[in-house]
């Protein structure tokens, strides 16, 4: 039997949504700030905290006037209240997909210099504002003049566009641009000179945001109800939560790359996973430097130094780390590597990012002398 009262449901579930969210963008800031890697993706994700907050305040207001309650429980007032707040939620909502997508998108800008994938994203940036602006331009064009939205009876002849095509456009529009964003990295990614395991973990965190696509298919039966059943405040609260989780999934999915290296850390990963590798090498050539007593200027390694070890230890196989166990990391080890020195640098921002090794766009090889 259905719940009579949706209020308590709906309080509860999108407070703990909100709460997941904002968690997840205090996160995303905290490592890029540990690992100095602060980036203009970043800046937009300052914004969507605000944003966020703001969207979340605008669902607890549905709530205020009395969404999830049976529409005859209210009193004229509130269901004029909420008539308003539905038209400033048509707008906003778009503003707060085009602000998650322009995160997506400018996260993207660090995965690869290639100039083609670039312009992909910053079309598809196009695409997403152009998309908004046609969103908005149904929610404030969808009755002449604009005040028989909220007060239909006192324009008799005014005239509206059909509230399937008002309703409907705007989320068929959000999941096309759902889906070009998650697609369009798969085709860099699968570049990577890493094992297909690997390739498969890389996706499934960037790929994490099909949730929300899931959820907005989703949004479809639920605006159907509303358009169809004339109970509106009980149904709102219906859509209050799909598209609080919606908007909630979206947000986690854009922090959770930048996320991977705190993941990385609390769970650690296996012997063989070439980014612990380029730690372990890390140590080996410092604790190779101190037994071998450098000269003052050769004991401390800069951070360029340091990446460019990392580069190595990352190409290393299984058999050469082992020999750079059981000699201890000594200076009569030499590894030579022939590399894409510009790809390798111009890459490694974004790996460092999600914890995984550098894109490579020639295959190295490795040479080890004793």
């Amino acid at each position: 039997m259905a719940l009579e009262n949706l209020q308590p449901l709906t309080y509860g579930i999108i407070s703990a949504a909100f709460a997941i969210g904002t968690c997840s963008i205090f996160l995303r800031l905290y490592c890029r700030l540990r690992h100095q890697s602060f980036g203009r993706d970043d800046v937009v994700a300052i914004i969507l905290l605000f944003v966020n907050g703001m969207q979340q305040m605008i669902l607890y207001i549905f709530l205020h006037y009395g969404c999830g309650l049976h529409s005859s429980q209210l009193s004229s007032h509130q269901r004029d209240q909420i008539t308003k707040w539905l038209f400033v939620e048509e707008v906003f909502y778009m503003f707060v997909h085009w602000t998650i997508k322009q995160a997506f998108l400018r996260f993207y800008l660090r995965l690869s210099p290639d100039r083609s994938f670039q312009i992909k994203v910053f079309g598809t940036m196009a695409l997403n504002t152009l998309f908004t602006i046609t969103n908005w331009l149904l929610a404030f064009l969808q009755c002449r003049p604009l005040g028989a939205i909220f007060h239909p009876a006192e324009y008799p002849n005014a005239q509206c566009l059909s509230t399937y095509v008002v309703m409907m456009v705007p989320t068929g529009l959000n999941i096309i641009t759902d889906i070009i964003i998650l697609t369009l990295p798969i085709p860099t990614v699968m570049r990577l000179q890493m094992s297909n395991q690997r390739k498969v973990a890389v996706l499934g965190v960037m790929c994490f945001g099909a949730l929300s696509v899931v959820t907005a298919l989703c949004r479809f039966d639920v605006q159907r109800q509303l358009i169809a059943d004339p109970d509106t405040a009980y149904v709102l609260g219906q859509m209050i939560i799909v598209a609080a989780i919606e908007i909630e999934i979206a947000v986690v999915a854009v922090n959770l790359p930048a996320l991977k290296t705190l993941f990385t850390k609390l769970v650690g990963s296996s012997s063989g996973d070439s980014a612990n590798g380029a730690h372990r090498l890390s140590d080996y050539i410092k604790q190779g430097s101190n037994a071998a007593g450098p000269k003052k200027n050769e004991s401390r390694l800069s951070r360029a130094s340091l990446q460019i070890h990392e580069l190595l230890s990352a190409n290393l196989t299984g058999s050469e780390e082992e020999l750079l166990r059981q000699t201890g990391g000594k200076a009569n080890i030499t590894v030579t590597t022939n590399v894409d020195v510009a790809s390798e640098r111009a890459n490694s921002e974004y790996l460092a990012d999600i914890g995984f090794p550098p894109i490579v766009s020639q295959h190295p090889k490795n040479h080890v002398e004793a």
